[in-house]
């Protein structure tokens, strides 16, 4: 009760003082209880060299202040980059590196990296393919630059002034097959001066239909003028480059572009280079300007102009559509220099009856030659992994009936051997997991196999009626035989990281349980044994439980069942100490609906009743440490058999979710019918909002960055793929603005101010808001600074949990009936 008493005293204060008490001045500080959560340190993270024999133990700082998020910002093109740097906020750095060497592994330098600046920024790092060295992308005040880190006595020193250019993320450097050099994408030393918008400059801003469909969903950070246009050139162009990592000289390709993509042949021969050019566009990101793919020798010569494709403002309807360009352009992993590409047979149409959809061709250096047709599709085609000359797994895929078959392929015969799996999509049960790889005498990752294709691997979550049990199978394709070899086992969640030999056993595992913080272990299966026999764990970290606090929280698995007989389920939280015959609590229930084409398939488990609970830092279970009984990600299915789509009784099914989350609460004597909250992020926050405005199950809503008037969507959100046009019933029941008069339930909306996301601009919750206060509605609206779709400066963090507790003590726990 004393934080009861604490907010007791902050209302009564607040009302002598003529304030609202419920208007927060600046930003504050939710019970230490919550606080400590939010404030707890990032757990490491571990990355093994290429070889296997070695590991980096990587230490982040992941809670920004607000003042690094109010760096400048540019929004080009749905990319953000800072002006300052060239670069992404780095709202998750790396702050320091150890490195380890795995049991029996000699002559391996351990210890922490040392020769960084005293407070390292890192952005991002890469092993060398040799597995003998580091590069790390570090920020500096002035732009990112490369850093070297010599494994062998851990020392990291800087590799060159010159400055990279990461305006399209993470691919800004690669190593080179042969791990002596790097290319990289440099800012370039001779832009000049950013660009100034000149008033005299200024001019109307023209768009034109020419009368064909151009349907694309709503995106932020576009270009909006000629001035925008001016900067995405200045920050987006890069001049390319080599860096000799040995002596750090840099030698130049001579050529600028808005390079957003290199790849380095394997054999190291050849470069695949993407850059994009104008015409830019002002409805769609710089995905889809024209695009230029070509390959280059090492020395920046043209040798074959890949594909060219123009601006693109329109996408197909239909849930098998696809890019009516090629795509997937990649090298074979399993050639010294071969590209292979997918091209639609359709057009891209998933709506075209078509004998065959898309084709796989292939093209060998010297790249002089007609590329050969590999593979023809019935359905669409999606990922391919290369085996060997004469083994390659290429996978279909048809959304309409949620189909995805995976077949065995001699690509040399252009034969299909057989078929590797058939599921339906929504079975998790039925999931037969992903094809392990691994790295070949290229060095590039191809399916695992250790007796020439006799036998694949696979490995899964493992979902089943009694929950996640991650594992790892061995399918013999001559016969479509499968051997479970290894399987979690109670009381432990563990998940394969990394795999060393499957051959004889060996592979890394992260293990955690209820109670037991994760930790990374070397497993060695026992020969002759079952999977459900064991294994020998050895432990490789000893990471520490971030949340001691919240030991004693207990945490349950519910099942129940929906009013139609929809089987549901949630994970229940209860407070350290809690029984039932203590009575009821507050409840809060948090979800995000997901559609269905199956009731039966709705039901499945997909939770991991071992695994240890994070208390992310905006998490609905942290409101456990104050007394509130938590429902987490309770099942909220929307199903559509048949001919029927899930939205079309969306509203219905969403209060019949809703109600049966309450009723199992109150079943079992843990939540009082009275003092239950609902809330949910994103699409969450969407069905929050309906539900508050449809029943009066709820005492209160959260509502976190959501979209709340669909006709601002018009061509499509989340699974929908009709237009409003085409269902525009369906887009306005869907609304809660246009039920806003309905909806009398206390709800607070929080929303980033600088929301990234498709379709949830920060107007959405403007507009809810004032529609709310216009019909007299309870709602209080809080806008986070320099915040986007997710919340990550720690005033933030801390505020929005302040915001929350403040709220559901008030409408909640102290609610008057």
């Amino acid at each position: 009760m004393k934080h009861s008493k604490r907010l007791f005293l902050i209302l009564a204060v607040c009302v002598l003082a003529g304030v609202n008490p419920l208007y927060a001045q600046g930003y504050e500080t939710p019970p230490k209880e919550v606080a400590d959560l939010i404030l707890a340190p990032a757990t490491p993270s571990i990355s093994f060299s290429s070889v296997k024999d070695r590991f980096l133990i990587v230490h982040r700082d992941n809670i920004p202040s607000i003042a690094d998020l109010a760096q400048e910002e540019l929004r080009l093109a749905g990319t953000r980059v800072l002006a300052a740097t060239n670069g992404p906020k780095n709202n998750n750095k790396i702050v320091g590196m150890e490195m380890k060497a795995l049991p029996g592994k000699k002559g391996i330098a351990e210890g922490p990296v040392t020769g960084f600046p005293e407070d390292v920024s890192i952005i991002t790092y890469s092993w060398s393919p040799d597995g003998k060295k580091i590069v790390a992308a570090v920020e500096e005040e002035d732009g990112i630059r490369l850093w070297l880190v010599n494994t062998d006595n851990l020392q990291a020193a800087r590799l060159s002034d010159r400055k990279l250019n990461m305006f399209f993320g993470m691919g800004s450097y690669r190593w080179a097959p042969d791990s002596q050099s790097l290319l990289a994408l440099f800012v370039p030393e001779d832009r000049g001066p950013q660009p100034v918008e000149n008033v005299r400059e200024v001019a109307p801003v023209i768009q034109e239909s020419d009368g064909r469909k151009n349907p694309v969903r709503t995106y932020q950070d576009l270009l909006s003028d000629e001035f925008t246009e001016r900067q995405f050139d200045y920050y987006a162009t890069s001049a390319l480059g080599f860096i000799d990592v040995s002596s750090g000289e840099v030698r130049m390709l001579g050529k600028e572009g808005i390079f957003t993509g290199t790849s380095f042949s394997p054999d190291g021969r050849y470069l695949m280079v993407t850059s994009l050019h104008r015409p830019y566009s002002y409805v769609v990101t710089h995905s889809n300007f024209p695009k230029l793919i070509e390959i280059w020798d090492m020395e920046g010569n043209l040798v074959k102009e890949l594909n060219r494709t123009p601006l693109r403002e329109f996408v197909y309807a239909g849930v098998n559509s696809a890019s009516p360009h090629l795509r997937s352009l990649a090298w074979r992993p399993d050639k010294p220099a071969a590209v292979y590409w997918i091209e639609p047979l359709d057009g891209g149409n998933g709506r075209t009856k078509v004998a065959y959809r898309d084709r796989l061709m292939c093209l060998e250096a010297p790249f002089d030659s007609q590329a050969e047709e590999l593979y023809k599709s019935v359905k669409r085609m999606g990922r391919i992994l290369w085996g060997d000359a004469t083994n390659a797994f290429i996978t279909e895929y048809d959304r309409s009936v949620r189909q995805n078959v995976c077949y065995h392929y001699n690509p040399q015969e252009k034969k299909t051997v057989g078929v590797l799996y058939d599921v339906h999509t929504e079975d998790l049960y039925g999931a037969p997991g992903n094809l392990i790889t691994s790295e070949n005498a290229l060095g590039r990752n191809v399916v695992y196999s250790p007796d020439n294709y006799k036998t694949v691997y696979f490995s899964g979550p493992g979902n089943s009626p009694r929950g996640a049990y991650p594992f790892i199978d061995v399918h013999t394709l001559a016969t479509g035989k499968k051997q479970r070899i290894w399987q979690a086992q109670d009381p432990y969640y563990e998940t394969p990281t990394a795999y060393l030999d499957l051959a004889a056993g060996t592979f890394i595992a992260r293990r955690e349980s209820n109670t037991q913080a994760p930790n990374y272990y070397l497993v060695q299966l026992r020969k002759s044994k079952r999977a459900e026999q064991g294994a020998r764990f050895t432990q490789l970290t000893s990471f520490a439980d971030p949340y001691p606090s919240m030991q004693g929280v207990t945490k349950e698995v519910v099942q129940y069942t929906r009013a139609d007989g929809v089987q549901l389920s949630g994970t229940l939280y209860l407070p350290a100490g809690y029984k039932k015959e203590d009575g009821p609590l507050p409840a809060f229930i948090w979800a995000y609906p997901t559609e269905y084409k199956s009731s039966a398939n709705a039901g499945q488990r997909s939770d991991a009743p071992n695994q240890f609970t994070r208390y992310t830092r905006t998490s609905p279970i942290m409101w456990v440490a104050l007394g509130y009984a938590v429902l987490n990600n309770a099942s909220f299915p929307i199903i559509g058999e048949g001919d029927k789509e899930p939205n079309d009784t969306y509203v219905e099914q969403l209060v019949a979710n809703a109600q049966a989350a309450v009723d199992v609460l109150v079943d079992m004597g843990v939540a009082d019918k009275n003092r239950i909250a609902v809330g949910g992020h994103s699409y969450g926050a969407f069905m929050t909002a309906n539900l508050l405005a449809n029943c009066d199950l709820f005492a209160a809503g959260i509502a976190r960055s959501g979209a709340y008037n669909r006709t601002l969507t018009p061509f499509g959100f989340q699974n929908e793929t009709r237009t409003f046009w085409e269902a525009p019933e369906v887009y306005l029941d869907m609304s809660p603005f246009m039920h806003a008069h309905k909806l009398k339930t206390p709800i607070l909306l929080i929303h980033g101010q600088a929301d990234n996301n498709s379709g949830t601009f920060t107007m959405q919750s403007e507009r809810l808001f004032s529609a709310l206060k216009g019909n007299g509605g309870i709602a209080r609206l809080v806008l986070l600074p320099y915040e986007s779709h997710g919340y990550a400066a720690k005033e933030s963090l801390l505020h929005q949990a302040w915001e929350t507790w403040v709220w559901m003590e008030k409408y909640v726990k102290n609610r008057e009936d």
